[in-house]
């Protein structure tokens, strides 16, 4: 009963995983083309279609970083996850940061 459950919570886990990372690239993929598409429009609205998206992007493949270490067995691999969990944090406040202050 206990394997069966754990392998039920695993596979919703790993599935988890997959959906958040395919939405932040999804994401990050439709603000590129808008990007590209308003660069010829307005240079300026451009930067900040594409910042948005990329702020957007990181936080659903956080979310995939941090149902990650749920399912991870050893420390090592938990340590790697906290690292690129940490790297995509910084990125995501620095990108809304950035964003926060070129829309001022």
């Amino acid at each position: 009963m206990y394997e069966t459950l754990e392998h039920i919570f695993s596979t919703a886990v790993q599935y988890g995983i997959l959906a958040f990372e395919a939405v932040g690239v999804i994401i990050l993929l439709i603000a590129a083309v808008r990007a590209l598409v308003w660069l010829f429009r307005d240079r300026h609205k451009s930067k900040h279609i594409l910042y948005d998206g990329i702020s957007t992007a990181l936080t659903f493949l956080l979310g995939s970083e941090i149902l990650k270490t749920i399912v991870t067995p050893d420390w090592k691999d938990v340590g790697m996850t906290c690292a690129v969990l940490l790297m995509r944090a910084a990125m995501t406040l620095l990108i809304h940061w950035e964003n926060k202050h070129e829309s001022d």
